[in-house]
């Protein structure tokens, strides 16, 4: 919406993932790339899961979500590291919805990301992948130098596609959400001016960090790139 902040507009995207999923009230929840974990003590605020367990690469990440975790009343929530690829952490057939929201563009094997997805859910369980993919064939010029130092891994749909028939997964809906995503980036001069930090040159700095990163954004997304939420399951053997 015109007048959302930029936590707002994020709020929006978890409840419209959400909305595409059956109920999550009973359920044990896996968030794969939780980040620093507003998102799953969001969810287990709002959806009443039985559990929800948020895993991410980076330790500074999990360490800031536990210290947030721990000043809330919440005891159904459980951070830790873990690796998306290899989740060594997470026993097969044990988690009735995972959640991946922008994270998996980071990912240098997403077939073997897929196949984990795979093994730890229960037959009929569902998975919700929100990912960033390249429209382009193939990485090319600046996207393949840039994507190199940001360390960014873009599939295509059609790697998509292939990736989730080799993991045995199944797709039942699929949503391309780039424009809205566009405009939610689009909106910074209404949001940016509104972010504070402690010193002058530190809010500048944040300010002109944040202002390249949304121009990139908003670039890609309207030449290179689009925004996909991909809704399946694990079918049941039965």
């Amino acid at each position: 919406n015109e007048n959302d902040t930029f936590f707002q507009a994020q709020q929006n995207l978890t409840d419209h993932c959400i909305s595409l999923l059956s109920s999550l009230e009973n359920k044990k929840i896996l968030e794969i790339g939780c980040g620093n974990g507003i998102q799953a003590i969001y969810i287990s605020s709002n959806y009443k899961p039985l559990t929800i367990t948020g895993i991410d690469l980076n330790n500074s990440n999990i360490e800031i979500a536990n210290n947030d975790k721990n000043q809330t009343n919440l005891d159904n929530v459980t951070f830790f590291v873990d690796d998306a690829q290899n989740l060594k952490n997470i026993p097969s057939d044990s988690i009735d919805t995972i959640l991946n929201i922008e994270s998996a563009f980071h990912y240098p094997d997403k077939q073997a990301f897929l196949k984990e997805v795979h093994r730890v859910l229960k037959p009929g369980g569902e998975f919700l992948i929100a990912d960033i993919l390249s429209t382009r064939k193939n990485r090319e010029g600046f996207m393949k130098i840039w994507g190199r130092q940001m360390i960014y891994n873009f599939w295509n749909k059609k790697k998509y596609d292939e990736g989730f028939r080799k993991s045995e997964l199944t797709v039942k809906y699929e949503e391309d959400i780039t424009p809205q995503v566009r405009k939610g980036w689009s909106l910074y001069h209404k949001w940016l001016p509104k972010i504070k930090r402690k010193g002058f040159f530190e809010s500048i700095a944040f300010r002109l960090f944040y202002y390249i990163n949304v121009k990139l954004n908003v670039f890609f997304l309207k030449n290179r790139q689009q925004y996909m939420i991909f809704v399946g399951q694990k079918l049941s053997d039965v």
